[in-house]
């Protein structure tokens, strides 16, 4: 065949760069671990964060000097995280810091937030929900619409899937008026009917200006926050607490978090006093309570922790604890000296990468070059062209010219 050596050239590529992405997801599944550290809080007694083994039954917490504590003393030292338990046993005090201690209260001011990567990497349909936010009635109710909302805005009746064209003008009317910049980049809310109350949507408009879009009474309610006019805003995740100090955690493009305020009308960015993340891999945790709130960013390399003031959000206290390699860090640099992914963590969407190791396993590449010259019986000209391909390619360039033919002028 005229293109025979083109056709097979072609095939061994392809059989590598399959070989290159299956090895190594064989090896990671038979050597990988999932990262674990240790639970961090902020002991408001102590006043300073307290690491956490729940898997140490007689000694669960210490402190950052290495004093350890039995349950029972964790229990009194974290009185904000072991309330329950507190008073349970008839030890919860009275006061704390002078404020007076009631379930009620510390359920309001007490809350938790995740951000993943993944977030900002996830399909979606484009149409959302809007609730009524103030309904006539206890609880929200699914509205019989749903919007989407790209160059304009449109509500479209879930039965009849028709576009409800009185609405729609009203919103996109008002949407005019507010300085709207159309197509909108993106859209961030909560549309959970279990919680206890709504806050619409925030959206981010073609120019960078964040917008608060809600329904009140039936009518639109937009605002421009002008948050925008100070920050380049990459990330918003909505979180309706249950006091309704904030409306959730904005994001930076440069990696900065702040929450996101109303007082008087006037939306106010506050911004946390922690170092910058990176948006495309760090994991962030956040537990707050009536006091201070714990800050776990979890990056590749270690897990960043910082106690913050529940009032300033300034930093008093921080902790960092270093990641420790698993069975799969140290294979790969002995084996691969590069390999595929079609799949990652921080996206739910397919993203094919190539990832660089290191040199180790060039000893490899090297040994299989020389064992594929001595075992194999083939012309000069083609154990060179081959072994130099082993070379680059490594074990999944090895396998992959065992597996292929070889055509008969080799």
């Amino acid at each position: 065949m005229r293109y025979k050596k083109l056709i097979y050239c072609l095939i061994l590529i392809l059989t590598t760069l399959m070989m290159l992405w299956l090895l190594p997801l064989l090896v990671n599944k038979l050597t990988y671990k999932p990262d674990h550290y240790p639970f961090v809080y902020y002991s408001t007694m102590l006043e300073e964060l307290a690491i956490i083994d729940y898997g140490n039954k007689e000694y669960p917490m210490t402190n950052k000097n290495g004093d350890s504590f039995t349950t029972a003393e964790m229990d009194s030292l974290l009185p904000m995280l072991n309330y329950r338990q507190l008073m349970n046993d008839g030890r919860m005090p009275d006061s704390i810091k002078g404020q007076e201690m009631n379930p009620r209260m510390l359920r309001m001011t007490s809350f938790t937030f995740r951000y993943n990567p993944s977030e900002t990497k996830t399909p979606g349909n484009g149409l959302y929900i809007l609730f009524e936010s103030m309904p006539k009635r206890v609880g929200l109710t699914m509205p019989e619409d749903v919007f989407r909302m790209k160059n304009n805005i449109e509500f479209i009746n879930t039965e009849s899937n028709t576009v409800n064209e009185t609405k729609s003008r009203e919103f996109q009317s008002e949407l005019e008026k507010q300085g709207y910049s159309f197509p909108s980049q993106w859209f961030a809310g909560n549309p959970n009917p279990r919680k206890s109350y709504d806050e619409g949507y925030f959206s981010l408009d073609n120019k960078g200006q964040l917008f608060h879009i809600k329904m009140v009474n039936g009518r639109s309610y937009i605002k421009n926050t002008h948050i925008g006019e100070k920050i380049d805003i990459g990330y918003f995740s909505m979180l309706e607490v249950a006091d309704k100090r904030f409306y959730g955690f904005l994001f930076s493009n440069q990696g900065d978090i702040y929450i996101i305020q109303n007082e008087s009308g006037n939306y106010q960015a506050m911004k946390l006093d922690i170092d910058p993340i990176d948006l495309k891999k760090d994991q962030v945790f956040i537990m707050g309570n009536l006091f201070e709130w714990t800050v776990s960013v979890v990056k590749p390399e270690e897990k960043l922790c910082y106690g913050l003031d529940n009032n300033s959000l300034k930093q008093i206290d921080n902790y960092s604890m270093k990641r420790e390699p698993d069975k799969w860090d140290k294979v790969v640099k002995w084996i691969f000296p590069a390999y595929l992914t079609i799949e990652s963590k921080y996206s739910n969407f397919l993203v094919p990468q190539i990832h660089y190791v290191g040199v180790y396993a060039f000893i490899l590449n090297i040994l299989l070059s020389v064992c594929y010259v001595l075992i194999l019986s083939e012309s000069r000209k083609v154990k060179i062209y081959k072994s130099l391909y082993i070379l680059v390619t490594g074990i999944a360039g090895f396998l992959a010219l065992l597996i292929l033919p070889k055509s008969k002028k080799s």
